[in-house]
């Protein structure tokens, strides 16, 4: 090596490194935004897998694909933004900081909810079929009100069917209740015969339906224990124990159909409907009076043994659908924690990186500034003017020769 290069050299390993020049390596945040992307894609990854219903190399292939290129997505924009935006918005392009919030808003909270949904999905599944059970629950409860009513009503119906029967045999022999002439089958009796057909069949309905009634709610019982059993069993995976769960849900719903048949409240209520509506006897106010008197009477006590039973729906709750991504954050209260670290990771870390470098390089910028005059006006204006000499000037408006404006400028200070 000659004596010139060793000089140069020595010169170049001597020479005292500017505060400015990047260091050799990689800095903390450009380590810090690899790390957290190489994170995000396994968490993102994991979550893919775990809400993918699909089997077999092309599934596979589908969710690595989905899981690289939106990796990859965040990744990119995260860099961008802290590495060329940052440097941008910190001199003053206020577009650019926009951009870049924008971006990493956008990807970060992309990110959350595809990371977050595939952690928590299982619990998500179970939380669901849960709440379908305690929904299962309520509908056992109302059958059994029903049964209960039934059971109640049932000796009340035969009651007053008989009533009903015994008022139309009074009629017919002794126009008691029209009082007008002395029996026979009149427009009153032959109203109060229809009437009497059909409590009796509401009756008959009531007393055909017991024992099946007993049966059937007993059986609900058991398959609805069997229900929380199932869904308690935590040896079993989530998708098992929603199989066999959908399963009994099917047989539980053919069980309630035929417990509603075997349940006649809406052949009694539509019965009461009609007591209280009446009938009309054309040209027999006084009779027709007296007979709407006495079926509204039947009905008042039909209405009273019904109770509140009679506006509830005996129709099982339909089993919960597979829940989605966005299911899952319905319940992102209960699972506080897992999103408060997802976020951070995805979305608070990156705009952390984003804002500290934005600063850091507004201090320099602030630092390498050379002071500012305090006498300096950083508003101009235009006061000076009015003290400036006037410019001369021919006819035409132009400078008289041997003029110049640098001379004109001369002659104005």
């Amino acid at each position: 090596m000659s004596a010139r290069k060793r000089t140069s050299h020595n010169q170049k390993s001597h020479q005292p490194k500017l505060r400015h020049e990047r260091p050799k390596g990689k800095s903390f945040e450009e380590t810090a935004l690899l790390v957290l992307g190489l994170l995000a894609a396994v968490m993102l990854g994991i979550s893919l897998f775990t809400l993918n219903t699909e089997t077999g190399p092309l599934a596979n292939l589908k969710v690595l694909l989905i899981t690289v290129s939106a990796s990859f997505a965040a990744y990119g924009i995260n860099k961008v933004s802290v590495e060329k935006l940052a440097p941008r918005a910190a001199l003053g392009f206020r577009i650019a900081g926009f951009v870049a919030l924008t971006g990493m808003s956008v990807s970060g909270v992309g990110m959350f909810i595809g990371s977050f949904s595939g952690m928590v999905y299982p619990d998500v599944q179970l939380r669901v079929l849960d709440e379908a059970g305690h929904e299962q629950t309520n509908f056992i409860r109302v059958v059994n009100d029903a049964a209960l009513v039934s059971t109640r009503v049932a000796p009340v119906v035969q009651g007053l069917a008989d009533e009903v029967e015994t008022t139309t045999a009074c009629e017919i022999a002794t126009s008691c209740l029209s009082r007008q002439g002395n029996g026979g089958r009149g427009d009153i009796a032959i109203a109060l015969e229809g009437f009497a057909a059909q409590a009796r069949s509401v009756a008959t309905a009531f007393e055909r339906g017991t024992f099946e009634r007993e049966q059937l709610l007993a059986d609900l019982n058991d398959l609805n224990g069997e229900y929380q059993d199932i869904l308690a069993d935590t040896d079993r995976s989530i998708m098992a124990r929603r199989a066999a769960l959908q399963a009994l849900h099917s047989e539980m719903t053919q069980m309630a159909s035929a417990l509603r048949e075997a349940l006649p409240l809406a052949l009694l209520a539509s019965f009461t409907d009609e007591l209280h509506t009446g009938t009309s006897i054309a040209g027999n106010a006084a009779g027709t009076q007296r007979l709407n008197a006495f079926l509204r009477g039947i009905g008042d006590q039909l209405q009273d043994a019904l109770g509140d039973i009679e506006g509830q729906e005996l129709t099982p709750p339909t089993f919960p659908a597979r829940p989605g991504m966005l299911d899952s954050l319905r319940f992102i209260a209960d699972f506080a924690a897992i999103a408060a670290v997802i976020a951070v990771a995805e979305l608070c870390l990156p705009m952390a990186l984003f804002v500290t470098t934005y600063l850091t390089l507004v201090w320099e910028i602030e630092k390498r500034s050379p002071p500012r005059d305090e006498n300096d006006d950083d508003d101009p204006d235009f006061d000076g003017l009015l003290d400036l000499s006037p410019v001369p000037a021919h006819a035409n408006g132009a400078l008289g020769q041997g003029q110049d404006h640098s001379s004109t400028s001369r002659g104005r200070k």
